[in-house]
């Protein structure tokens, strides 16, 4: 007889699965950007068959991908088990912007596909083949649960994507599943024989960390008495224009800005490029308040701001405050520098807070560490996520990738996001925001474009003093 297969999830997985709500979604994303090169097709669009073979040959080395739900008996904690009527076709999809296929088109689509949960009794990822955008490009939209997208054996991104500009070598795959227990044996192996009031009492002590908002007033002082050693907290965030009630539409906007000139200006103010891009962001807000006739001065706004661990293999937030009442570029990065340096003396991240790293793509799995760490949002607060990318250019069977963006779920209270992803000289920014709470993530955008070079004109940063310090390494960038 065959042996059965099954995996419980982790506690993160499942409370990702429990934070669901009409409202709320507990997926990432990504949105890559291609020139269609050798996949263009003669009549127009693209080798949508060809990127199915590719895909399909992959899978054999992605298991988790071919993974569903199942829970456990009366206990409801839910498993991984092989699923035995995959159907790639359901999966992976194939659609086309109408024209001209701009990015507003681009971001509207995208929008869409991310408001719909994933199907529970299927693998829970989707794929979007998205063509018709100008200049003959196409997009890839992966979309993938948090419970799923940091496992080992998810990441499709990384297993399509080549340095090489040759097509690439398909053969096909025979897939097959695993068997599934039976709901008797699930039930007697979970509930009867691994049954430990112990275990069960430390689960949900473990609970109350992780989930705050789901503990008592006193539990959560004491929790955040603890947390302030991985974070800088002076003193209660206040409610902002981008916090509320969220409701169940999303706005993305889309912005590619040059990693050289973000170097450049990183030259003139000092710190690192992640300081930088805080700095940036922090003088784009600043300006969006200020064309909507809202008084910065008055704002108490901070950044949650993940930065990956020296290993790699985990990330921890900083809770960095957001000094929009500051006039001058200089003393907003002299402030947003002053707390990651003291940071950094109290956390091991020499390597975490690059957004350049290496040549191949790690990036989704890295994304994916990020947006777990980021844990709950308070008032004031704006979870903006950075995450390194190769330099190296990479292909999609010979098709070049020219921008790649993250999605970040919006949760708790705030309204407003934004991810960070360094790739190839870009720095490719998306904003995530709530329509309903009045957020224009387009104006924002605007915003950020007109902040970095007004930051470029020389003279702007540091007096017109050109001060160059170390070059980018693994703790400056």
């Amino acid at each position: 007889m065959a042996r059965v297969y099954y995996e419980p999830l982790d506690d993160d997985g499942a409370a990702a699965l429990a934070a669901e709500t009409s409202r709320r979604r507990s997926h990432t994303g990504m949105i890559l950007l291609f020139e269609a090169g050798v996949l263009a097709m003669p009549e127009g669009g693209v080798d949508f068959a060809r990127i199915r073979e590719l895909v399909a040959s992959r899978l054999q080395e992605l298991p988790r991908l071919r993974s569903k739900l199942r829970w456990v008996p009366i206990e409801g904690h839910p498993i991984w088990v092989d699923d035995p009527e995959f159907d790639l076709d359901y999966h992976l999809r194939h659609s086309a912007l109408p024209k001209p296929g701009n990015r507003d088109q681009l971001c509207k689509t995208v929008s869409r596909i991310g408001a719909s949960r994933l199907d529970r009794s299927r693998p829970l990822w989707e794929c979007w083949v998205l063509e018709g955008l100008e200049g003959g490009r196409f997009a890839l939209v992966f979309k993938i649960h948090q419970a799923l997208d940091r496992l080992e054996g998810a990441d499709l991104i990384r297993t399509i994507l080549s340095a090489s500009s040759e097509r690439a070598e398909i053969v096909a795959q025979r897939l097959s599943a695993r068997p599934a227990p039976a709901p008797v044996e699930l039930f007697l192996k979970e509930v009867v024989r691994e049954w430990n009031p112990t275990k069960r009492a430390l689960r949900q002590v473990l609970g109350v960390i992780r989930h705050p908002r789901r503990a008592s007033d006193g539990a959560r002082e004491r929790a955040r008495s603890l947390l302030k050693v991985l974070g800088y907290r002076l003193r209660h965030p206040s409610r902002s224009p981008f916090d509320g009630s969220l409701g169940p539409h999303r706005a993305f906007s889309l912005r590619a800005l040059d990693l050289e000139t973000v170097k450049q200006v990183r030259q003139a103010l000092g710190g690192s490029i992640h300081d930088c891009v805080l700095t940036i962001l922090t003088g784009a807000l600043r300006r969006y308040l200020e064309d909507r006739r809202v008084s910065p001065v008055t704002l108490d706004l901070r950044a949650v701001a993940p930065v990956l661990e020296s290993d790699g293999t985990s990330a921890r937030p900083w809770t960095i405050e957001l000094p929009i009442w500051e006039a001058t570029p200089e003393a907003r990065h002299e402030r947003v520098h002053e707390q990651t340096r003291r940071l950094r003396t109290q956390t091991d991240v020499a390597s975490g807070e690059a957004l350049v790293a290496g040549s191949d793509w790690t990036t989704s799995r890295r994304f994916a560490l990020g947006a777990r760490a980021i844990g709950t949002l308070e008032g004031g607060q704006l979870a903006i996520l950075q995450s390194p990318g190769p330099q190296q250019t990479l292909h999609l069977d010979g098709a070049r990738l020219e921008e790649c963006y993250g999605i970040l779920p919006l949760r708790d209270s705030s309204g407003l996001n934004a991810t960070v992803i360094g790739y190839a000289g870009g720095l490719f920014v998306m904003f995530n925001g709530d329509p309903d709470l009045g957020i224009d993530v387009h104006q924002l955008s605007e915003a950020l474009g007109a902040e970095l070079a007004a930051l470029a004109q020389p003279g702007v940063a540091a007096g017109g003093r050109s001060r160059f310090l170390r070059a980018v390494g693994t703790n400056a960038g």
